[in-house]
Order: C-alpha cells, then sequence, then structure tokens
C-alpha cells in the first residue's frame, strides 16, 4: 500500500527522461504490478518500475536491502539481450539513479541508460 499523494512530478520527470530513449508506455498502478513503464527502442524493451528514495547515496548492498520487492518482482520478468529490467530512484529533492537488474547483480545506469563508469 503507498502512503501519500501520487508523484505527479515525479512520473512527469520520468517520461521525460524515458522519452528520450524510446516509445513509453505506462501502465496502471495496480496491486501485484511488475512494472510501471516500458520503454520500446528497435532493439529492446525496458521495463521499469520507479521508487521514491529518502537516501539515494546508497552502495548496491543497501539498495538490495531497502527495495528487495521490487527487485524481486523486476528478476520475475525474464531477461535477455532484448529484454531489459530497470529500477528508477527519486529523491524528494529530484535526484535520480537509475539501475539495471540482472539475474545475479545490480548495474547502475546513466539517464540515457548506459552504464556508468566504474
Amino acid at each position: 500500500m503507498t502512503r501519500g499523494r501520487k508523484p505527479i512530478r515525479a512520473q512527469e520527470d520520468a517520461n521525460l527522461i524515458a522519452e528520450k530513449r524510446g516509445l513509453v508506455q505506462h501502465y496502471q498502478q495496480e496491486r501485484g504490478a511488475v512494472c510501471d513503464f516500458t520503454i520500446m527502442c528497435p532493439d529492446r524493451i525496458t521495463f521499469g518500475r520507479l521508487r521514491r528514495a529518502r537516501r539515494l547515496r546508497c552502495s548496491i548492498e543497501e539498495l538490495e536491502r531497502a527495495f528487495p520487492e521490487d527487485i524481486a518482482a523486476l528478476r520475475f520478468i525474464v531477461s535477455s539481450l532484448a529484454i531489459y529490467r530497470e529500477l528508477w530512484l527519486y529523491s524528494p529533492k529530484g535526484a535520480w539513479r537509475f539501475f539495471r537488474i540482472l539475474d545475479g547483480s545490480i548495474l547502475e545506469l546513466g539517464r540515457d541508460g548506459l552504464p556508468l563508469a566504474v
């Protein structure tokens, strides 16, 4: 169950980011939904989940402890070279972090969907 009002501003910002990567389709938010949106490109489809995080400065291990249900739901989707699963986090102040959920690990991405340099 969610608390508080809908994150309209965050959803609008996420939509602008996603539209730069391809055709976006949003899903109705309901209990048990696996993803909030998809981004379709000629070579791949990305299933994404959007979540608010009070603290964005965290390690991958902390991320896994803070969002276990979201990560598990995204891992429910089959992964391949053409199917990506991503968790998008935003802070109340408008900062963003993006993560690709792999079968056994998590990879941080930039706004463009490309992996960040380590």
